[in-house]
């Protein structure tokens, strides 16, 4: 398959237990976390590195070496007046996990299972911020988190 979108192939969970490791999370860890998969209506998950010159007097070329890197955590997620969850579990301050799985893993609901890739995210929630209130449109909020700690970008499920 060359493309994809996410919808119906992508599974996210919600932790505020850490993963006894980032890069190989247990299938019991993500079952004990919070699926919003059906909440969330997007997400912005990235990193990014930067480069530092390395000029020198002897070439009119200019080298680099990798430098720092940063990443960035946003998700616009919906209300319910039902079970609010996604509000209920973002609120400003909340350190937790998020696990990733872009292309859906092959366990319930598209969790992943032992040996198939997701993303951790390390996150602390810096804020919380309705949606505007507009006839004929559901309500949302958007999730800003600071990433306090390297994610890990190529987790794989441990059993």
């Amino acid at each position: 398959m060359g493309r994809v979108i996410p919808n119906e192939n992508t599974w996210i969970g919600f932790s505020e237990d850490r993963p006894a490791s980032l890069a190989a999370p247990t299938t019991a860890e993500l079952a004990a976390a919070e699926d919003l998969t059906c909440i969330i209506s997007s997400i912005n998950a990235s990193a990014q590195g930067n480069t530092v010159p390395t000029p020198s007097l002897c070439s009119l070329f200019e080298t680099t070496v990798p430098g720092t890197s940063q990443a960035t955590f946003t998700a616009d997620m919906y209300r319910d007046d039902l079970d609010d969850i996604g509000w209920e579990k973002m609120k400003r301050n909340t350190k937790g996990y998020f696990f990733i799985s872009r292309f859906g893993g092959t366990g319930t609901a598209h969790r992943p299972i032992a040996s198939e890739p997701l993303e951790v995210w390390p996150v602390h929630v810096t804020s919380r911020t309705a949606g505007p209130l507009a006839s004929n449109t559901p309500q949302t909020f958007t999730v800003t988190c600071a990433v306090n700690e390297e994610p890990a970008e190529d987790a794989v499920v441990a059993a």
